[in-house]
């Protein structure tokens, strides 16, 4: 180990403070970790530096020689970054970039993007059950960017202040027991799972479950859900064969489920973000839109139910 100014500033503040619980809250270090700390850098000069006992710390005739040298280089270190500070260009603070999320994929590859593109940037992110109450957000300005997502006949508008902009439409699979006779179909007709119990994530807004119960309509059943539950608990139900559920087309493989596209894409939600304009994302947003769009397609490409999917019939062009 080498010696450093902060083991100087260690053997000063264990000196100061008379003791190593008390230097120990002044570096806001715990006890243990400081006197390992002190152990170290007695091993590099090969004696004490302290005396311990009752009544505290003492330094050490090799202490006290090399406390008087320490505080010299100590202090002109500090003149050092006084002077350097003066000279360097100011710093200019900047907000934190607040990020609201829906609970699909994409945040997840929002994050990646961002740290990418603004890699000096505080992002704060914040995912919602719902997107409900995303809009309101951006509205009111407690975020500054959002993930959405839509629905056909349930289209999202930007609130006042925002801008919305697509980044992909992504159809809906059906995920299966991985026993499932249907299992063994590369795709899935809707009307084949009416006789079967459904796990849905509860709450679900209004727009997606509308559109849930009217295309299962068109298909001549109403679905029986029986588990409202959240994602994680409906993994769980489906890998135990006691139903099926709604997946998303880039999730990547589940242990125990077969995820399956359903045939002509009868289902399928829009991928939007949102963010307040003018706002901190405004001056990078053309760049953004692009790079999470690319990130987007890169990342499909690690699910296989859609990679394949893609491979047969390409990406979808419209919601």
């Amino acid at each position: 180990m080498d010696l450093q100014v902060r083991h100087l500033r260690v053997l000063c503040a264990i000196a100061d403070s008379g003791s190593i619980s008390k230097a120990a809250v002044t570096l806001k270090m715990s006890q243990p970790a400081l006197t390992a700390q002190l152990r170290r850098i007695e091993q590099m000069f090969g004696d004490p530096l302290f005396d311990r006992g009752p009544e505290g710390a003492r330094p050490t005739m090799l202490g006290e020689w090399l406390l008087v040298r320490s505080r010299s280089l100590v202090s002109a270190v500090d003149e050092l970054e006084r002077t350097a500070r003066r000279y360097a260009p100011p710093q200019v603070e900047t907000a934190p970039i607040r990020v609201g999320c829906a609970p699909t994929r994409l945040r997840i590859y929002l994050a990646k993007t961002l740290r990418r593109l603004l890699p000096g940037a505080e992002i704060r992110l914040l995912t919602e059950q719902t997107i409900d109450t995303l809009p309101g957000l951006l509205e009111s300005e407690r975020i500054e960017l959002a993930t959405l997502d839509d629905y056909p006949d349930h289209r999202l508008c930007a609130p006042p202040g925002a801008v919305y902009t697509a980044i992909a439409v992504e159809p809906l699979f059906v995920g299966l027991p991985a026993g499932h006779p249907l299992a063994e179909h590369e795709e899935v007709e809707l009307r084949d799972l009416a006789e079967e119990d459904w796990a849905l994530p509860t709450p679900l807004e209004s727009g997606p479950r509308e559109y849930f119960w009217n295309t299962c309509a068109a298909h001549g059943f109403a679905p029986r859900v029986a588990y409202g539950v959240n994602l994680e608990v409906g993994v769980d139900l489906v890998a135990e064969g006691r139903c099926v559920s709604l997946f998303q087309a880039t999730v990547p493989a589940r242990e125990g489920i077969a995820i399956r596209p359903l045939a002509g894409s009868p289902l399928r939600f829009r991928h939007l973000i949102g963010w307040t304009a003018p706002g901190p994302i405004t001056a990078h947003a053309d760049a953004l839109v692009r790079a999470l769009t690319t990130t987007y397609w890169t990342e499909s490409q690690r699910a296989p139910a859609y990679r394949d999917w893609l491979e047969r019939h390409g990406p979808l062009k419209r919601l």
